[in-house]
């Protein structure tokens, strides 16, 4: 009994220091891995945030909401770590948009559009399932130039759309804002009729179509076109006195 007691203390003697080595070793390695679990828990819940704020930013591009969307895919991209480029694309897609809903042609361009905003989307979207954002992209450059003066290089840009997209609705929308903004009235008058050949329920060619006819004095025609959209979109109080002034002028 007494060997057997003697062999055991001896043994554990000899283990003794490997066993604290061991038991070192397990503790650093519990130490590490609870902070490990806890990094890897808030990095999944800051991915939900995030991609909870680029589901936001979707839903007001949607519904054309521009600034609203830019606000919410650059709080993603603050919170992204790293830098994520996909959202900061997103968010310079929706800043660049804020052309087609802040300002009507003649006014000035709000001051924190620059024109490598325009450039870096353009030229980042590529690809045919990236087709549609790239010719937003360029339609909305074409917005910028026109409004900086740069009328030739917009119609450039416009012409460039519709040579490999001549159904770009918009497009021949925009087309006809630059030739009406510089008296060039038959072609203006041509491309709205041609975004109305695209789209007859579209309600901004119907309304380019008409103001611009009720501008050169044709009030049977603009009151044709400007009674479709009071039709198509009758909660518009701004288009509806246009069309009543427009009926007067017919009137008399």
């Amino acid at each position: 009994m007494n060997n057997f007691w003697n062999r055991t203390v001896e043994y554990l003697r000899r283990v003794w220091p490997y066993m604290v080595s061991l038991g070192g070793a397990v503790v650093m390695l519990v130490a590490w891995f609870i902070p490990s679990i806890q990094d890897q828990y808030d990095r999944y819940e800051s991915r939900k945030v995030i991609e909870r704020y680029v589901e936001l930013g979707d839903d007001f591009m949607n519904e054309e909401q521009f600034r609203m969307a830019e606000e919410a895919y650059g709080k993603a991209y603050e919170l992204s770590e790293p830098r994520r480029l996909d959202i900061e694309v997103k968010r310079l897609s929706a800043k660049i948009n804020r052309v087609n809903s802040e300002i009507e042609w003649g006014q000035d361009l709000p001051e924190d559009l620059q024109e490598i905003d325009f450039q870096f989307v353009i030229h980042f979207l590529k690809g045919k399932d990236q087709e549609r954002q790239r010719l937003s992209a360029m339609d909305c450059y074409g917005v910028f130039l026109a409004h900086s003066g740069r009328e030739v290089e917009a119609e450039q840009i416009y012409k460039e759309i519709l040579k490999d997209h001549p159904g770009e609705t918009l497009t021949w929308m925009n087309l006809g804002n630059l030739y009406e903004h510089h008296e060039r009235k038959e072609e203006a008058e041509a491309a709205y009729a041609k975004a109305l050949m695209l789209e007859p329920d579209n309600v901004w060619a119907h309304y380019y179509l008409g103001h611009f006819l009720s501008e050169q004095g044709r009030f049977r025609e603009a009151e044709v076109e400007l009674g479709k959209v009071v039709k198509l979109d009758p909660a518009d109080s701004d288009v509806v006195k246009e069309y009543r002034e427009v009926v007067a002028k017919v009137g008399r």
